[in-house]
């Protein structure tokens, strides 16, 4: 597997330097974690890099992000140079975004399903935009925490009238097995950030910012340069690097972690999302709230993603292993006796 930035922090790392430069710790924390040296690193790694994980995204162009989605988000909406319209059940980086931006945020009712929001439906964003002319993008959550997607639709209905951006940070494994998976928004939309460290092997903090719109390129890349640190963490750009290579090199592990979750949720009642690796458990179904269940799993050595009154989330990512997925079902099967 040929990764471009860590070889050539491996290749500084042969010299073996007496390093007067920084980081402080001179290596002592950690001997990879370096800064920009003349006429040596990073060279053209990052630029590499990134063009390739485009591809493995299906996206045409791709931005590494060491300040997590909320920066990708927060930059697309800078780039827009106008007001957005956002579902009702947006993360609250897109107010933030908004407020950064100084335009206004029209908030998108969400329809209710299983006591949840569901995400935004093509008909309610074409009713908002015919009533908020100001609008210059439309801002999705696909998939939601709980595994819910929006409909590829709202690319013909935002068609000519604004930009479709999406919040998809919780499908970043999406694109690696499209007949596994639903469509990802970040082979269509205008712009996409995935969280590379919610699902995929990276570092906290890391994030991609897909770009599919070329006349948006210079605006969001004057945007994250606005947004962003002048000394990013290598560690961390590599970190995305090897998280997109190295799922693309085990994507056929998916379909024995389907296997082991399906199984799961024979067992256990669960919703029914369009994400298999986003397994929720219906905890109001086995007679005991969310926060109860969440509890009892913890007690055992088992700590979910996230509860709510009824539900407890689970994530499942190409580094799990059919065992630990047996061992949740294991337990999830003795706490609810």
């Amino acid at each position: 597997m040929k990764l471009y930035i860590a070889e050539k922090l491996e290749e500084y790392n042969r010299l073996d330097p007496l390093r007067f430069h920084t980081p402080g710790h001179k290596g002592a924390l950690n001997r990879y974690d370096i800064t920009e040296i003349d006429d040596a690193f990073p060279g053209d790694a990052v630029i590499k890099a990134q063009e390739r994980t485009a591809m493995r995204l299906q996206s045409k162009y791709c931005r590494y992000l060491v300040g997590g989605s909320s920066m990708g988000i927060k930059a697309a909406v800078l780039a827009a140079k106008g007001d957005i319209l956002v579902a009702e059940n947006s993360h609250r980086a897109l107010f933030e975004a908004a407020a950064l931006a100084g335009v206004k945020a029209y908030t998108v009712k969400c329809p209710v399903k299983y006591g949840l929001k569901m995400p935004v439906t093509p008909e309610d964003v074409d009713f908002e935009l015919s009533r908020h002319p100001s609008v210059k993008a439309v801002y999705v959550t696909s998939p939601d925490y709980y595994g819910f997607c929006a409909q590829s639709e709202l690319k013909e209905v935002t068609s000519g009238r604004a930009y479709l951006f999406c919040d998809g940070a919780h499908g970043a494994h999406f694109p690696f097995r499209p007949d596994l998976f639903p469509a990802s928004f970040s082979s269509f939309a205008d712009a996409t950030n995935l969280s590379a460290h919610k699902t995929l092997p990276a570092y906290t903090q890391t994030a991609y910012l897909c770009i599919n719109n070329g006349e948006l390129l210079e605006n969001i890349d004057e945007a994250l340069k606005n947004l962003g640190t002048t000394s990013p963490s290598y560690l961390f750009l590599s970190s995305l690097e090897h998280a997109a290579e190295y799922t693309f090199m085990h994507k056929a592990e998916y379909d024995e972690l389907r296997l082991a979750t399906d199984t799961l949720r024979f067992c256990i009642p669960t919703l029914p999302s369009d994400d298999f690796t986003r397994v929720v458990v219906d905890a109001d179904s086995l007679g005991m709230s969310g926060k109860q269940l969440y509890f009892k799993l913890k007690d055992i050595g088992i700590i979910a993603e996230k509860y709510d009154d009824k539900y407890v989330v689970f994530i499942v990512t190409v580094t799990d292993t059919v065992q630990a997925v047996n061992r949740l079902r294991e337990a999830l099967c003795s706490v609810s006796l």
